[in-house]
């Protein structure tokens, strides 16, 4: 289940993409899974969407058949497969990591446009009721269909604050201090390391087969006969954000089916990790 809800929100944001592909370049940037920390604790965007007018984080979801807002404790219900489940208020969710950014740009001295907030569903299988009127959370949900134009109304209330350069200023800022998240990729989707597939991967773009093969300095491909001097950075940067963040000579060996602890060691040195350890006992670490 958790891993399903972990897809659906990426495939969420995904989705957008085709409306906000949409907008003018010249007028908009747009930065996907933003996280940033507040000094103290780290908060995550889906999606923002900057301009000289206004800032818009949006808060993708892409589940159930139906998503139900109670006014009661500002709950969410969500309808699936005859049951329901309440979730996180994906509209509260969005209205805390607006004010959150909003004060983390205050704190770097920045001139701050005005900053919105919308829960988009992205599902449009998805039905969204309201359980009373409530046109307070009215104003901050939208299917991604009607995305576009809700940017429209806010944009039609809100004046020019900030210059071009100042947008562009706030946008490099936003990404200098992206700190990515760092997770065990096997874990967050229930992957077996044995269900990995190992060995170098032909860099032709009409074979991509695995299992190329180390001949005299050169990775040749059994299958169409490309040769490669570097095929193996892409199976050793796989290792890394796979597997773990370390390696040793055998592991690489091993990963790579190579047999030769000579031609292993040779490889390990060309790519320069940083390292710990003699002969052996040597480690070798994923770069910062």
């Amino acid at each position: 289940m958790e891993r399903n809800i972990k897809m659906l929100g990426y495939q969420g944001q995904k989705s957008l993409e085709f409306y906000l592909d949409q907008l003018p370049d010249k007028k908009y940037d747009i930065i996907n899974d933003l996280r940033l920390f507040d000094g103290k604790y780290y908060f995550q965007i889906d999606v923002l969407v900057l301009s000289t007018a206004f800032l818009l984080d949006l808060e993708a979801k892409n589940r159930g058949k139906e998503i139900i807002f109670e006014p009661e404790l500002d709950q969410v219900i969500i309808v699936r497969n005859n049951s329901r489940e309440r979730i996180s208020n994906p509209v509260i969710q969005a209205k805390t990591q607006a004010s959150k950014l909003k004060k983390w740009l205050q704190e770097q001295n920045c001139v701050v446009p005005s900053v919105h907030y919308l829960f988009v569903n992205s599902n449009n299988k998805t039905k969204i009721t309201f359980s009373t009127h409530n046109p307070y959370t009215k104003l901050n949900v939208c299917n991604s269909e009607g995305l576009l134009d809700k940017i429209g109304e806010i944009n039609s209330h809100e004046m020019e604050k900030i210059s071009q350069k100042e947008l562009k200023k706030i946008t490099r800022l936003l990404l200098a201090n992206h700190v990515p998240e760092d997770p065990d990729i096997l874990a967050y989707f229930e992957i077996f390391q044995k269900d990995i597939i190992s060995g170098v991967q032909c860099p032709h773009p009409d074979c991509k087969v695995f299992g190329m093969e180390y001949r005299y300095g050169t990775w040749c491909c059994p299958k169409c006969g490309t040769r490669s001097k570097d095929a193996h950075i892409q199976a050793v940067q796989d290792y890394f954000l796979l597997i773990k963040p370390s390696i040793t000579n055998s592991e690489l060996r091993n990963f790579l089916h190579i047999d030769s602890i000579k031609i292993a060691n040779k490889i390990l040195k060309s790519m320069s990790f940083p390292y710990s350890g003699k002969n052996k006992g040597r480690v070798y670490y994923k770069p910062k």
